[in-house]
């Protein structure tokens, strides 16, 4: 279910904002990198050798050049900023309607901090996590990561934090993992949603879906399927999923809507149009992007469901949440 936050009002706010946001042709969704530092050591991401990221302390006139329905403040890590709470207290100060997500690993999350975040308007927290149990710590090369995530995240909803969702990334090497996750984040109270593993980041092909493991990843599949039907907590449509293991198997999807369903925003204020392309720009000078991108080689979840066809299915999948 959604937040608490979308009372009756600010629903009606958001089926605006988005006829609006679609009618003109902008990006629903900016993905806002706040920094570029990382504090963990994942081998599918360079952020954590990061030495410079320049950052604007407000991030306001870059969203209103926009003007999204939704940002989503990433990284790097964004707790490894102290003013967080600031930079979404001025977001939320100055639109009508906006929905304000975070996507962390949860390392540097308490529940003093989760508190200060959704007080100044935060709606949905997002927790990276690929695996159960030690697993999980090893991958992010934080010690006792998964002990610490399994403890606070069942006391989340005690500070007002009613809106959490786990970020999974299918891979070659957590398909066993995922059914069990499922269930977990059932039993903690919160969400999951789904993305597809690519090695645009840094070139680490190890994490592919290899071909002797396709059969592996279907029945995976119509596991995920079979669970968010049964526990309603899987946030990642019918459609996206179905789709995971052609992407797999051929290695590319085309269609991409990258730049014109949502955008890339640096954390000094430069666009790109999907996080893994060039700078395109300052967005100081944004314009409606009319040509499509060539790139074919992620099957992310934000340019996946931008993708969806609006069935029945999906519409019931929408509200219901």
């Amino acid at each position: 279910m959604l937040t608490s936050k979308m009372t009756p009002m600010r629903k009606f706010r958001a089926v605006l904002k988005y006829i609006k946001v679609r009618l003109q042709r902008r990006p629903v969704l900016v993905n806002l990198e706040v920094t570029k530092f990382c504090n963990a050591g994942c081998d599918f991401c360079d952020y954590w050798q990061t030495k410079k990221s320049p950052k604007l302390d407000d991030y306001v006139e870059v969203v209103q050049k926009i003007n999204p329905m939704m940002v989503s403040l990433t990284g790097g890590e964004p707790l490894l900023r102290k003013d967080l709470p600031n930079v979404i207290r001025n977001l939320r100060d100055h639109f009508g309607f906006l929905y304000i997500g975070m996507v962390t690993h949860g390392q540097l999350l308490t529940l003093e901090k989760a508190k200060a975040l959704w007080d100044a308007g935060l709606d949905q927290l997002s927790i990276s996590m690929n695996y159960l149990g030690p697993r999980h710590d090893e991958e992010r090369g934080l010690p006792g990561l998964f002990d610490h995530l399994s403890k606070l995240i069942p006391r989340l909803r005690e500070v007002g934090v009613d809106n959490v969702v786990l970020n999974t990334v299918i891979k070659d090497d957590n398909l066993d993992h995922i059914p069990s996750l499922i269930r977990q984040a059932h039993a903690w109270g919160v969400r999951v949603s789904f993305s597809s593993y690519t090695s645009l980041k840094n070139g680490n092909e190890t994490h592919m879906v290899r071909a002797e493991r396709m059969e592996k990843l279907r029945a995976t599949i119509e596991e995920i399927r079979a669970l968010k039907r049964r526990y309603r907590n899987v946030v990642s449509s019918h459609y996206y999923l179905s789709v995971v293991p052609k992407y797999f198997e051929q290695g590319y999807m085309e269609g991409c809507k990258a730049g014109k369903s949502f955008i890339q925003v640096t954390p000094d204020g430069y666009l790109k149009v999907c996080p893994e392309m060039p700078v395109i720009g300052h967005s100081s000078g944004y314009r409606r992007q009319k040509e499509d991108v060539a790139c074919t080689k992620c099957w992310y979840s934000c340019r996946g469901e931008s993708q969806a066809p609006m069935t029945a299915q999906r519409l019931w999948e929408l509200v219901t949440g």
